[in-house]
């Protein structure tokens, strides 16, 4: 044969090996390669026609070492023979489609040289580098690599493949190739049970309402080519376009179809056949997802805001693999969905707490001066959570604050302010505006600052103090707190500028408690408690538990003598002793406080030299005969209720410490009544 005829051949060759491949490659699905060296070494020389081991062993090698995609079958037919000859030209063989000595040679090479991807699969059809001609389409071959194979340009549709010579460039989704095929048909249509009541909000962009799961049969690959909807309404609902402004369909979330929401309002039918883009496939035995989303109005009307429609999918139109055009009914439910205002739509909520810093929110002393002030002192701490989907911007916060009955607020309180993560955020000056001297409620505006969906920030409230000169007397307390009454002062907005609605998406309290302001007293800190048990089986001794509670004071602005005896009491008022009680004591005579003991020097009562620390044990004993019943038993806890004390001199105290002792206890104890 002349060296002429034999190119002619050769070309001829190939080309109906790439249309094969190109064929075969997009309908068969993909083998890994499993194959070794070793494998191939030792096959039998393979060709159209072969069947057995060694055609398995070439197919599997072709699907992972070429652009193949064969069902590796062992039956060696036309598809294998024309993927075989593609490879052989891609390796500067002879493309006879015969897998002999020379074949196997260089399949052996190619694998021990770790090269998995096909070779050329980067390059247009028919070309195995960058250098030349194509032998398919005479295009250059270092050009036109983001075509499909086949395509010289984006018009038209590939001869070898058949797909759209424009589907590799962007825009809707593409086929994989041509449906391949007997005749087809729908499976089953299933709703997607998670579209449920689906909630639209304003300007909401693409929210799923509906789905169905449309199942193929194992006959054909189908195309789908439209979808009949239905947005079924109910009663008093009028024009779909005053709820939504888009629809779109998509399928296994890929958008196939978008129109505006208008267009299903003819003759307020609400109904309409939607075109699909094409290469909506669903591939035979597959399974896909039909959904149906819209985007809300930018600002639906308030009396529409809830109003029920529904959505069915009446019908679709599909194609099969022999051309066929198809409509099937769905017979599936409708789907409820509604459009709401942003807030409801994100749940958006800003929750209102107090904080976790306990040292700001419970009550403590607050060292004050005789003549001069006491800048930025932490009196509350509380929490700002926006819960759901939205941001939410806070512009004004309210704050109540509250002095005792000696304290005018003007007198003791020359300023406010808000500080977050640090930073002041606003100030405002007391001036008892409300004139009221004892409360006044401050608000905050003009704050513009953002919380993100789902985060919370902390938020403190400072004051600037005046002195004792001023107005403010030892003992006097401050307050602050945000109750429902300041909440509702709240000026709080979604990110869509729609305000919340106090009690309903903004929630919740903080209060702080009142602390003392004191030019002279004590710092007081809890330590720890113990406990002994004397146990008794004997009838007539009750079972007795002596607690111990251990305290360090610290004086400040003065000397301070604390008392040296200790009482029994719960109100905490008594200033010439150490007052205890034991919970669980209902009787109020089986306690006995026995001991008041310090580290400190002791005149009459115990020393405590300014700035210094002293600590303090107080012994209180509980008696089982609390029980009543012999055998009963009865469950104590000590509780330390106040301090008494007196400033400069060690005389009968004058002033009592009851600020934050609720956690000045011990743990429970039972004895028994013998």
């Amino acid at each position: 044969m002349s060296n002429l005829l034999k190119s002619k051949f050769l070309l001829g060759v190939m080309i109906v090996a790439v249309m094969f491949v190109g064929f075969g490659a997009l309908t068969a699905s993909a083998q890994q390669p499993v194959v070794s060296a070793s494998d191939i070494q030792f096959a039998a020389t393979v060709m159209s026609g072969s069947s057995g081991q060694a055609s398995l062993i070439w197919q599997k090698f072709l699907n992972g070492y070429s652009s193949a995609n064969l069902v590796a079958d062992g039956q060696f037919g036309p598809l294998s023979g024309a993927a075989l000859k593609v490879w052989q030209a891609s390796r500067n063989l002879g493309a006879d489609g015969v897998a002999g000595p020379m074949s196997r040679a260089s399949a052996v090479a190619q694998i021990n040289s770790g090269v998995t991807a096909p070779v050329g699969g980067t390059f247009p059809a028919g070309c195995s580098s960058a250098s030349g001609f194509s032998v398919t389409t005479g295009m250059p071959c270092n050009s036109g690599g983001s075509l499909p194979a086949g395509c010289s340009s984006t018009a038209g549709y590939s001869p070898t493949t058949g797909v759209k010579c424009d589907s590799s460039t962007g825009g809707s989704p593409s086929t994989s190739g041509p449906l391949m095929g007997g005749a087809g048909s729908i499976d089953s249509f299933d709703e997607i049970a998670q579209y449920s009541s689906e909630e639209v909000g304003e300007d909401e962009e693409d929210v799923v309402i509906a789905g169905i799961e449309i199942e193929n049969s194992d006959e054909s690959d189908i195309e789908l080519t439209a979808v009949r909807l239905d947005f079924d309404v109910q009663p008093g609902n009028d024009d779909l376009d005053e709820f939504i402004t888009e629809v779109s369909i998509w399928l296994d979330g890929e958008e196939v179809a978008r129109v505006d929401a208008d267009d299903f309002n003819d003759d307020n039918d609400w109904t309409r056949t939607v075109s699909l883009d094409s290469g909506a496939i669903i591939r035979m035995g597959d399974t896909a997802e039909l959904t149906v989303a819209v985007t809300g109005v930018s600002n639906v009307d308030s009396g529409d805001a809830g109003d029920d429609w529904g959505l069915d999918f009446v019908s679709v139109r599909y194609e099969d693999a022999q051309g066929a055009v198809i409509t099937d009914n769905t017979t599936t439910s409708s789907f409820a969905w509604d459009v709401v205002d942003f807030a409801t739509a994100t749940d958006a909520e800003l929750i209102l707490s107090l904080s976790d810093e306990d040292d700001i929110n419970e009550a403590h002393v607050i060292d004050v001066h005789a003549t001069s002030d006491t800048d930025n002192v932490e009196i509350l701490a509380f929490d700002l959570e926006a819960e759901g989907d939205s941001d939410i911007e806070v512009k004004d916060l309210a704050v109540l604050f509250t002095s005792s009955a000696g304290l005018v607020l003007t007198d003791g309180v020359s300023s406010v302010s808000l500080w977050m993560d640090g930073e002041e955020i606003a100030t405002e000056n007391m001036t008892a505006a409300n004139g009221t001297a004892q409360t006044e409620t401050i608000t905050f505006d003009d704050l513009d600052f953002t919380i993100d969906a789902g985060d919370t920030v902390t938020i403190t409230v400072s004051a600037d103090l005046k002195s004792i000169l001023d107005g403010i007397a030892d003992g006097d307390t401050l307050r602050a707190q945000i109750t429902a009454t300041e909440r509702g002062l709240f000026d709080v907005e979604d990110e869509s500028g729609e305000e919340l609605t106090d009690g309903t998406d903004v929630t919740g309290t903080a209060s702080g408690d009142a602390h003392g302001l004191f030019d002279n007293g004590i710092m007081v800190e809890f330590v720890s408690s113990s406990f002994v048990k004397n146990s008794s089986d004997t009838v007539g001794i009750n079972e007795t538990v002596e607690f111990s509670l251990v305290f360090d004071v610290t004086a400040f602005g003065d000397d301070i003598w604390v008392e040296d005896t200790c009482i029994v009491g719960t109100t905490g008022t008594d200033v010439d002793a150490v007052e205890v009680s034991l919970d669980g004591d209902t009787n109020g005579d089986n306690t006995t406080c026995t001991d008041v003991t310090s580290t400190g020097d002791q005149g009459t009562n115990w020393e405590i030299l300014e700035g210094q620390t002293e600590r303090f044990t107080v012994t209180v004993l509980g008696n089982g005969g609390e029980a009543g019943a012999a055998g009963s038993p009865a469950t104590f806890t000590a509780r330390l209720n106040g301090i008494g004390y007196n400033v400069g001199t060690d005389a009968v105290g004058d002033t009592v410490y009851a600020f934050d002792l609720t956690n000045f206890k011990s743990s429970a104890v039972t004895v028994y009544d013998r």
